[in-house]
């Protein structure tokens, strides 16, 4: 029903109705009705309030003062203080590095995010407010003055008043004396005081004269001075201060007791189930105080106490600390580690940890990383980092890595200030001069402690095949060679005589065996071992070598269940010959029934999390079979899950025997109670060699368990390895590696395209400064005080010269010398040339030749015997005058001495002091030689140049062209005007020494400046290239820069060049993440793989795109090979990784290479990796195409036994 059939009844007054109801509600009223008016407004009389007009809102304070806490005590230290600069609150991480900058959003709290700006590193040598300056004191002296500020911030000057008083005239006193005074009672006397003695003395008059003489006696006043407190509420007096320090690094006696540490420390951070040892309490004494450690202590002597207190001490003071290592891992055992040494309190976990593909309980107290994550953090700004208290380095002395060794020193570098550093190091013997460097990069002193000695010692034996039941020892705990015991081990090998019975010699003699005499010459009779060269031989000593290690090992674990050295590691250094060792093994079984159950159940746990298909692959069911007889095996090639399980059953003893590679030594903390050497020698990537002692003394460490052993064994496996080596190391090359130093820490410093980027992003933090802090500038940085000193010792030399005011050499003196210095220079390059031709010849006895050095001025002197090929010096007699010094004389002048002074002296000079060789020739030893010479010196002197003996006919044309450039600048010097000067030696040799000072101040001021990096003409180098790539364009980052600054895992040139070229659109997911793959595999493989035509093309689209950019690399001067860009390229797994991703299993992906699982499983987890990074670009640069194919390409390769979870989390 509508309104209208109810309007229906009133139809009549329909119209007079609309109107009365359009008026009444639709229509505006000229005014309000009743009292609408007052209910909607009242009026309200408010006053004036004249303080509006005058009211500024506060404005944020820019300074203010930090007071040093004693971190122990707790006490404020009033005058130890410094001013520091608020940054404005509109800091964000896109425009500030400052610390106090807006926190970012919670998603990138923990890795940050590639806009952010890094914060700034500590010990930067940027202005910074740190102390008071004059212009404060000036603002803060008129205000106590009672005066007006005149001078607008920011303004060179302001208002000028007439008759304005003078600084400090009404009170005397400033208020930097009031800050820096040694006496408070003192100053407050003089405020109180008259300004002027006038003023007090007109005071003094108005005083009455009783008052005036009221003065209180002695003992009133020791009555009063006994109220008094004995010491001032204040500090007495603020310290000074202190000059520039030149040693950051502070060495600490670990063998001096430490008595009061309980004192010094009377409530720990963290309980401890034992006695600390002295060095532990003295890194525990400094931490606790602030401080950061270098501690350098052997292998198992409780290093990871100290990370551990660290820890402790972010808990107690609700900070955060990063514990980093070289080796994933490492860190995956650390995690461990530290989750059963700190249980999370309440529902928050107190250990995290961080890595390419794993990321557990980041807001923990203490993060576990490697390091390279902590460097991208630092690059990408995570506001993380600004409640780090501690960030430890465990196993810094790989610094030293080729590879990976930059990593440390951009970290330690990229700090902020607020970060304590711990270092955990073996024994290296720089360990104050690595300190020192860190030191002085943060600004920070570092306190350096190192063990005198392992705390279990090491005996050092020798082993070899052919007495299987007995050990010779060569070095004993007290690392003392052993002579006797080496040689005994030499007389095993040495051929034994063998007694002939009578009747047994036949044609061939005695020692003849079927053959006759034709044995010796045929190698049928006895030869030493290792000289036969017969192939035939050959062979079957090879075969003979096989069977030996077979039962080598065999023969080895037996003796060592006699003497109670398992469980034991054998250090191999190839993953083939680990499994042929351990496949020796097959009939051994050192495990009970119990311990096989524990094994057997363990492993059986672990291997649920997979699937029933990767639980039958073929390295599964062999390791389960070697673990269930207490034999196993450790190298890159295993898969993550195995190698955890051997990690594990190892630290529980239920693994006797272990083959491992060396990398075991470094990414597993598991001692044992003997250590055994395959061999001695490596292959290093590029040739054999022999084991450096720090490579020995690291893998050597792992015998000797603290608490259970008295001792530790170390066995080398004698075994001639090759017919060319013997089976016992010389003894010579054995003391270098047991008894050898280790290597020092050496910078591995070398610029990338990513650092150059990231740091031309950041403000005030230039590569220029990242290569002066690095290890390698060390020493030059250290220099630069005395340098410093130097240039202006010099300078001031310099100074002190007086000015030329003489007519002649004003305007001409100085062209003069340089041409006299040219001069010089040709004529050493010419005496060279002469020597090195058929010429040299003239050089016999009697030639008479021009000397200079500096005894010799050129002096005219006369060989006594020629120069010959390879003769440094002969003997001359010289025209010499008194024995006085003669100063530097010009190149065409020539030293005469007077006639009654001039005496023959006979001397030997080398090849360079001979600047001239004259055309005459004299008789050596003759009675009038000094007349003849003389003579010649004064008929020089008349002709006012030398004459040389003719060499035209030498046909060098560059000895030709140097020759007339020396020619013709003698006669331009013949014609100058400062030739004319009476006191032309002295005027010269004022100039000289001014050269020779100007020249010394700009070669300090070079080693001073940038342009001594050794690195900076490749920087250069590589700044011109991302120029030429457009990554940097008018000195700013562009795109391209910007998104080579998101790739870590790959090549950031090529990698970016293929995705803003679109090269990745035209594949699938599965073709796109294979081709990655060329990115992060490493290794080599002989199986070509069989690509698809579209994969085919891809090939060729990177390889092409690799080699332009090498081709502009070359152009702009970088020693790179295009070969070598196009070969770091490995395709080997594109075939591998394109089966898998299309669903494969890893069984069948395993039947198309020869490469390990392990090998393929740390590619696929890379590579995961590198899709993530690419995913972000592509939302950087707003491609939602290639976003969704990374998406999915991760999504395809991320499943089963590839990224099965660790067993440490």
């Amino acid at each position: 029903m509508d309104i209208d059939s109810l309007l229906a009844p009133f139809s009549n007054d329909l119209g007079e109705l609309h109107r009365e109801l359009e008026e009444k509600y639709l229509l505006p009223k000229n005014q309000l009705e009743g009292d609408v008016l007052r209910k909607c407004q009242r009026l309200v009389n408010p006053g004036t309030d004249w303080s509006r007009y005058y009211y500024v809102e506060r404005a944020e304070a820019r300074l203010g003062f930090h007071m040093k806490r004693d971190l122990i005590s707790g006490v404020l230290d009033f005058w130890n203080y410094e001013v520091v600069s608020h940054t404005p609150t509109t800091s964000t991480p896109q425009n500030s590095t400052s610390i106090s900058r807006a926190v970012s959003k919670p998603a990138d709290f923990v890795r940050g995010r590639a806009s952010n700006l890094p914060f700034t590193p500590g010990g930067l040598n940027i202005p910074e407010a740190t102390s008071l300056d004059d212009d404060v004191f000036g603002d803060l002296n008129s205000l106590l003055n009672g005066e007006l500020l005149d001078t607008p911030p920011g303004f060179e000057r302001g208002l000028v008043f007439i008759d304005e008083p003078n600084e400090d005239e009404r009170t005397g006193i400033s208020f930097q004396d009031i800050l820096t005074s040694d006496d408070v009672d003192t100053l407050a006397l003089q405020l109180a005081e008259p300004a002027s003695l006038a003023e007090e003395e007109e005071a003094v008059e108005e005083v009455s004269p009783i008052t005036a003489t009221i003065e209180p006696d002695a003992a009133d006043r020791q009555e009063i001075d006994s109220l008094l407190p004995a010491k001032s509420a204040l500090p007495s007096k603020p310290k000074r201060a202190e000059p520039p320090r030149k040693e950051w690094a502070h060495m600490v006696d670990v063998n001096a007791p430490f008595p009061d540490f309980y004192e010094l420390v009377p409530q720990l951070a963290r309980e401890f189930p034992f006695e600390l040892d002295v060095f532990q309490k003295r890194a525990v004494y400094h931490m606790e105080r602030g401080e950061s450690v270098f501690v350098a202590a052997h292998t198992s002597a409780g290093k990871t106490v100290v990370a551990e207190y660290a820890v402790g001490l972010c808990l107690k003071h609700m900070t955060r600390a990063i514990y980093t290592s070289p080796i994933k891992a490492l860190s995956n055992q650390k995690f461990r580690d530290f989750r059963k040494s700190f249980p999370k309190t309440g529902e928050e976990e107190t250990v995290g940890i961080l890595t390419g593909d794993v990321q557990i309980s980041p807001s923990a107290s203490c993060l576990v990383m490697t390091t390279e994550i902590l460097r991208s953090m630092l690059y990408r700004g995570a506001d993380c980092i600004r409640d780090v208290e501690w960030v430890i380095f465990d196993e810094c002395h790989y610094i030293n890595d080729v590879e990976r060794g930059v990593v440390w020193e951009e970290v330690i570098i990229l700090l902020p200030p607020h970060i304590n550093i711990i270092l955990l190091s073996a024994t290296v013997p720089n360990t104050r001069e690595f300190a020192d460097w860190v030191g002085r990069t943060k600004k920070k002193d570092i306190y350096v402690i190192s063990t005198a000695k392992r705390p279990v010692p090491l005996e050092h034996f020798l082993y070899l095949p052919q007495d299987p039941k007995k050990m010779f020892k060569v070095v004993d705990e007290r690392r003392k060679w052993l002579p006797s015991g080496y040689k005994e081990a030499q007389e095993v090998l040495a051929p034994k005589k063998e007694v002939s019975k009578p009747g047994q010699q036949g044609r061939g003699g005695a020692n003849a065996t079927r053959g006759g005499r034709g044995a010796a010459r045929g190698g049928g009779g006895n030869k030493p071992y290792g000289s036969q060269n017969n192939s035939s031989y050959n062979a079957m000593k090879g075969q003979d070598k096989a069977k030996s290690d077979k039962t080598t090992y065999t023969h080895l674990t037996t003796l060592l269940k006699q003497k109670s050295l398992l469980p034991a590691i054998v250090f191999s250094f190839s993953k083939k010959k680990c499994e042929e060792y351990a496949g020796s093994l097959s009939n051994q079984d050192f495990l009970s029934g119990e311990e096989r159950s524990k094994v057997m159940g363990f492993v059986e746990r672990c291997l649920a999390r997979l699937k029933r298909d990767d639980r039958e692959l073929p390295q599964i069911t062999r390791m389960k079979e070697m673990l269930s007889r207490g034999v196993a095996v450790h190298h890159g090639g295993l898969l993550p899950i195995v190698k955890e399980m051997v990690e594990i059953l190892f630290t529980s003893s239920l693994v006797r025997i272990l083959f491992a590679t060396e990398t075991f030594a470094m990414g597993v903390n598991a001692p044992a109670k003997c250590v055994i050497f395959s061999s001695l020698r490596k292959h290093d990537g590029r040739s054999f060699r022999d084991l450096l002692p720090g490579e020995y003394t690291q893998m050597s460490g792992r015998a000797g368990r603290r608490g259970l052993d008295t001792t530790g064994v170390v066995l080398i496996l004698c075994s001639q390895a090759s017919l060319s080596m013997p089976a016992i190391p010389d003894q010579t090359t054995l003391d270098r590696i047991l008894l050898g130093s280790p290597e020092k820490l050496q910078s591995q410093f070398r610029l990338t395209y990513g650092m150059i980027l990231g740091l031309m992003r950041v403000e005030g933090v230039k590569v220029e400064e990242m290569i002066r802090r690095s290890f390698g500038e060390a020493g030059a940085e250290k220099a630069k005080p005395e340098l410093q000193k130097l240039l202006e010792t010099t300078n001031s030399q310099l100074t002190q010269i007086p000015q030329l005011e003489c007519p002649y050499c004003v305007g001409s003196l100085m062209d003069y010398y340089h041409a006299s210095a040219r001069i010089v220079d040709l004529q050493h390059e010419l005496r060279d040339m002469i020597l090195d031709s058929p010429h040299g010849r003239v050089l016999g006895p009697g030639k008479v030749v021009i000397v200079n050095n500096i005894a010799y001025r050129n002096c005219v002197a006369v060989l006594r015997e020629g120069f010959k090929g390879g003769q440094k010096n002969v003997e001359v007699d010289v025209l010499v005058g008194d024995t006085e010094a003669i100063g530097v004389v010009p190149a065409t002048w020539l030293s005469v001495p007077v006639r009654e002074k001039a005496q023959i002296k006979l001397d030997r000079v080398g090849w360079g002091d001979v600047a001239v060789i004259t055309k005459w020739s004299v008789k050596v030893n003759q009675k009038d030689l000094v007349e003849e010479l003389y003579g010649i010196g004064r008929e020089i002197q008349k002709l006012g140049h030398i004459p040389e003996f003719d060499f035209s006919k030498i046909r060098s044309l560059e000895f030709q062209e140097r020759r007339r450039e020396k020619e013709g600048l003698i006669k331009r010097m013949k014609g100058m005007e400062c030739g004319k000067c009476p006191d032309l030696p002295v005027h010269y040799a004022q100039m000289h020494t001014h050269q020779t000072l100007q020249s010394k101040v700009a070669d300090l001021a070079l080693k001073m400046s940038d342009q001594n990096l050794v690195l900076l003409p490749d920087y250069d180098k590589r700044v011109e290239v991302l120029k030429a790539l457009n990554f940097v364009e008018n000195g700013l980052v562009g795109v391209k820069g910007r998104v080579a600054c998101e790739i870590n895992t790959a090549d950031e040139l090529i990698l970016t060049e293929l995705i803003l070229d679109n090269t990745f659109a035209a594949y699938s997911p599965e073709e796109t993440v294979a081709l990655l793959s060329c990115f992060v595999f490493q290794e080599k493989t002989q199986n070509s793989p069989v690509l698809t035509p579209n994969l085919d093309r891809g090939v060729s689209q990177i390889t092409e795109t690799a080699a332009r950019i090498a081709e502009v690399q070359r152009a702009c001067g970088l020693d790179i090979l295009v070969e070598d860009v196009v070969g770091s390229l490995r395709f080997g797994l594109v075939e591998v990784v394109y089966e898998w991703a299309l669903g494969l299993s890893f069984r069948q992906i395993m039947d198309l290479t020869d490469v390990l699982e392990g090998t393929i499983v740390r590619t696929i987890v890379r590579l995961e990796e590198t899709c993530r990074e690419v995913q972000g670009i592509s939302r950087l640069i707003g491609d939602a195409e290639l976003f969704r194919k990374m998406e999915r390409a991760r999504e395809c390769i991320k499943r089963d036994i590839v990224f099965s979870g660790s067993l440490y989390f």
